[in-house]
């Protein structure tokens, strides 16, 4: 008997025979008369949280380059990872999975290029494509299949004369790594005859650490005050043991003096000047300077490349997306620095699109979309049919106000730490518009249910009495989407379900 069809695959089949069906909305047409494909160019920062350009919020940070895609195609402010992670969201990205399909759930595991990628198939359809920057899959330093070009560093690389595999050529080169990616993609399309398409998929290595300061951006921001989040002295009460040991160790003294009441507060406050740890707090201020300071030069390349795309003609026939590749904390939750966490800090991140021949300027999505869903998304503006392994969803319905866009009413999020794999995760979590359910299973501890319309910056944890009804929901929910998605740590959620 054949399987069923999921209502993933009746959404992704049904939305990809009507791309095929109606071929002209998606493709510009020559002088010729022969149908182009778009161009598509992708921009990946590294450990860029949403809230970190002009256009998502920031307070100071002006971004005006990256802010002209908000202005003229559309920010998604639901945007997120299936994993807070290098690898695994880069993973995510290519091939259109979730790390427990696709195999990349942590750092050190090594890609599979039997693995089918978004570059891969638009290589097979006639596409020109080129990898420029961070690949970071267990420091694999092999060519790619489906690329014609391939310029990437082991791992992290370096910011500072970085030393790349270029074609199968060890290359030590000169200068500031966002720099020397942007000046490799600028080259490359530049090869590139206008009337074949091309993929050019760029990794920055900015914002990660170390904060290395983007040239000429070196004093950025130095007589700006930045203060810590108001979540930054939070003792993570009703969180789970790691969290309350990932808490901010260097202001506990902080933390004690919030305890013990307003009036000891305040005199811990005045003997240190202020702050409970002015010291530290200086040097925590300086690290966020540094981490934006990098960030600015990405807003520098963007700027670049948009010219490029304007110089040869070919902004209307390129699709741009733009994104992190997870989030960060800032010191939320007691002074976390990082991701993988299942809060908003971590699992967030700025997606923003532009294709000014289908996309509309200007527009704002709150929809629930996800780094699996770019690969079908992509595909289906080029009118490719996606692979039944894909299980992102096209969100081209969403940005071209579809009559037939249909929304997520929930994301799986995953954290797989040390020791974890997909059969026993560290951390499973469910997020509805509503509701987030944070289970932590691998080793089992308490349970979180954060009420993200009243509590968005997910400090209360309302787990527990007279909230029963509400956890078990979640549950049930989160398995049915593991379910459908072939998740393998069902078992664990089913367990965690018959102790609800």
């Amino acid at each position: 008997m054949a399987n069923a069809t999921t209502r993933r695959e009746l959404l992704r089949c049904g939305g990809q025979a009507l791309a095929l069906a109606s071929l002209g909305p998606f493709f510009h047409v020559g002088r010729a008369g022969e149908l182009r494909r778009p161009n598509f160019l992708f921009l990946l920062t590294d450990d860029q949280s949403y809230a970190t350009l002009s256009c998502t919020g920031h307070p100071f940070m002006k971004t005006p380059n990256i802010d002209s895609l908000r202005r003229g195609g559309v920010l998604f402010t639901n945007g997120f990872v299936a994993m807070s992670l290098c690898a695994p969201s880069r993973a995510c990205f290519l091939s259109g999975q979730y790390p427990f399909s696709n195999g990349i759930y942590n750092n050190q595991i090594r890609w599979n290029q039997q693995t089918q990628t978004l570059p891969m198939l638009l290589h097979e359809a006639g596409y020109t494509t080129a990898h420029i920057g961070k690949f970071h899959m267990d420091g694999d330093d092999r060519l790619q299949p489906g690329y014609d070009y391939w310029a990437a560093q082991i791992g992290q690389g370096q910011y500072l004369d970085p030393r790349k595999n270029i074609n199968g050529t060890w290359t030590d080169l000169k200068g500031y790594d966002t720099n020397i990616v942007t000046d490799q993609a600028i080259e490359f399309m530049r090869r590139v005859p206008r009337d074949k398409p091309f993929c050019v998929w760029i990794g920055y290595k900015a914002c990660h650490g170390p904060f290395t300061p983007a040239p000429g951006h070196e004093r950025d921001f130095a007589d700006i005050e930045i203060k810590p989040p108001a979540s930054y002295y939070s003792d993570n009460a009703g969180k789970p043991a790691r969290l309350r040991q990932k808490g901010n160790r260097a202001n506990a003294a902080g933390r004690k003096a919030a305890k013990a009441g307003e009036a000891a507060k305040k005199a811990t406050r005045k003997a240190a000047g202020g702050n409970p740890d002015p010291s530290n707090l200086k040097e925590w201020a300086e690290r966020e300077r540094n981490q934006l300071r990098c960030l600015m030069g990405a807003e520098d390349s963007v700027g670049r490349l948009l010219a490029l795309l304007e110089e040869r003609k070919i902004a209307d026939d390129t699709i741009v997306f733009y994104s992190g590749d997870n989030g960060f904390f800032h010191g939320e939750h007691g002074g976390l620095h990082g991701k993988m966490e299942a809060y908003e800090e971590s699992l967030r991140v700025p997606m923003i699109a532009r294709y000014p021949r289908l996309i509309k300027p200007g527009q704002t999505c709150d929809a629930m979309v996800a780094n699996v869903d770019l690969a079908p998304t992509i595909l289906d503006f080029c009118g490719i049919l996606a692979p039944r392994q894909m299980q992102g969803r096209s969100w081209r319905p969403l940005a071209t106000d579809s009559p037939n866009a249909s929304r997520r009413d929930c994301f799986l999020y995953s954290m797989y730490g040390a020791g974890a794999d997909p059969q026993t995760p560290t951390v499973k979590a469910i997020r509805t518009n509503r509701y987030k359910l944070i289970l932590s299973l691998n080793p089992a501890d308490v349970e979180e249910l954060y009420d993200l319309k009243s509590d968005p910056q997910e400090m209360k944890n309302l787990a527990g009495a007279g909230t029963q009804d509400q956890v078990r929901k979640l549950k049930e929910r989160m398995l049915a989407e593991m379910r459908e998605l072939g998740d393998p740590a069902v078992p664990l959620v089913e367990a965690s379900l018959k102790r609800s």
